[in-house]
């Protein structure tokens, strides 16, 4: 074989494999991170709790907040009723990397690609296409469930 038809026939198929790879790279949709929690159920009628926190320990202040098994809970407000507590699954909908909550600017910031979250959850900038999903609250006496 000449060595300019090897070169030829070697190079082509370099060239179809990096095509194949930016491909790839530039699709729209990312697989999930490997490590990233699941997004916990938001089924009605469910009835598994995901977490508790006894209120007269954890979150007593405003803007307190609590971040575990996929979740933040925060305290919006004094008083120890639903509508004080916004709870948030910690998994950024872009592509499942978690969120951390920065409570000195009240928002939620997925480092992963940059998605901004307000202080509600609410999409502030994206890449991601949507707000945080939000879960239902419960509180019996000083313990609060998030379910």
């Amino acid at each position: 074989m000449k060595r300019s038809k090897f070169l030829h026939s070697v190079s082509g198929g370099l060239a179809t494999v990096c095509v194949s790879c930016l491909a790839a790279a530039c699709a729209k949709t990312e697989a999930p991170t490997p490590n990233a929690p699941a997004t916990p159920s938001t089924n009605p009628g469910q009835s598994s709790n995901v977490f508790t926190v006894k209120l007269d320990s954890e979150v007593k202040a405003i803007n307190d907040f609590v971040a575990k098994s996929g979740i933040i809970l925060i305290r919006l407000a004094a008083g120890n009723v639903a509508s004080s507590f916004l709870a948030v699954s910690s998994v950024c909908p872009h592509a499942g990397s978690t969120v951390e909550y920065n409570n000195t600017k009240s928002s939620f910031l997925c480092s992963a690609h940059g998605s901004t979250f307000g202080s509600d959850g609410s999409l502030v900038l994206g890449p991601a296409t949507k707000g945080l999903t939000k879960l239902l609250v419960e509180i019996t006496g000083t313990t609060l469930t998030v379910k």
